[in-house]
């Protein structure tokens, strides 16, 4: 398995583009798959000066409506003709943020399209393995103590607005050789329950490696004592954090784990 970071808040000397958005090419078993593509087509600029031909690209998975996940899906339909979009139904609502002191569009930008792209689209409701050993998990197993480390996050709901309880998020899980690889796009829902989903499913216990957001950024230090302890809970052997995790998380979750975080800049390859 071969994963790289095509975009992220900030890069490395391989990468041309940074901004705030996420997203992660997957190479496995032969398929590559396109995990979120970012807010603009930054992404598909990096993908070219890295050598990853987005052509190639055979599913593209969403994890969740925001702008900063979904911003750059249209550029990437240009280029792609083929690849399917896979995704939750809740993702076509509209989602607000209140974080600037007002109220502010960051939904899914195709979200009034969709009908006319409802060739490309594929929506999910329960697990699907898209690839020998690569699942996509639409429903999140949250534990009685998880709550919410954002509010500032809003849904519509006719003419109100109303907590975001992301119920358009999704992740994805892959096995190989016995041991979990865990895709967590923002992790609104939590990282520890995303993990401790994919182990309910998969049976496996030993955590090879896990990229992605923990949406720690904003999070009270309550909420941050909270995840980290059940983090603590599984064997993570190594694990890439970025986009809404913060800079600070990283530290902290080395000295609290037995295994090696990093922080996941753009242009970052791993091989599993």
């Amino acid at each position: 398995m071969e994963i790289t970071v095509l975009i992220y808040n900030e890069k490395n000397e391989l990468a041309y583009r940074s901004e705030h958005g996420l997203s992660i090419l997957i190479e496995f078993n032969g398929a590559t798959i396109l995990f979120d593509t970012g807010k603009s087509d930054a992404f598909i600029q990096n993908a070219n000066i890295l050598g990853k031909d987005l052509t190639k690209v055979d599913f593209v998975v969403l994890s969740h409506s925001h702008y900063d996940h979904t911003g750059g899906l249209e550029d990437f339909l240009i280029l792609n003709k083929t690849a399917k979009v896979i995704l939750k139904k809740d993702i076509l609502r509209e989602r607000w943020s209140v974080s600037h002191g007002y109220n502010r569009r960051i939904g899914f930008p195709l979200r009034k399209r969709f009908e006319h792209l409802h060739d490309r689209f594929y929506f999910i409701e329960d697990i699907e393995e898209i690839v020998p050993g690569l699942f996509v998990i639409p429903k999140i197993q949250k534990s009685d103590s998880h709550t919410f480390t954002d509010s500032y996050l809003f849904v519509q709901e006719q003419n109100n607005l109303v907590p975001d309880t992301f119920d358009d998020e999704l992740f994805i899980a892959a096995v190989k050789n016995h041991k979990l690889v865990v895709f967590t796009g923002c992790a609104h829902n939590g990282v520890e329950n995303m993990i401790q989903t994919a182990i309910q499913h998969t049976h496996i216990h030993e955590i090879e490696f896990v990229i992605g957001g923990t949406h720690m950024s904003r999070a009270s230090e309550q909420q941050i004592q909270r995840t980290v302890n059940e983090l603590r809970k599984y064997n993570i052997k190594r694990a890439a954090f970025n986009h809404c995790s913060g800079k600070q998380i990283i530290s902290l979750l080395n000295q609290a784990l037995d295994g090696q975080i990093e922080y996941g800049f753009a242009g970052s390859n791993f091989s599993i």
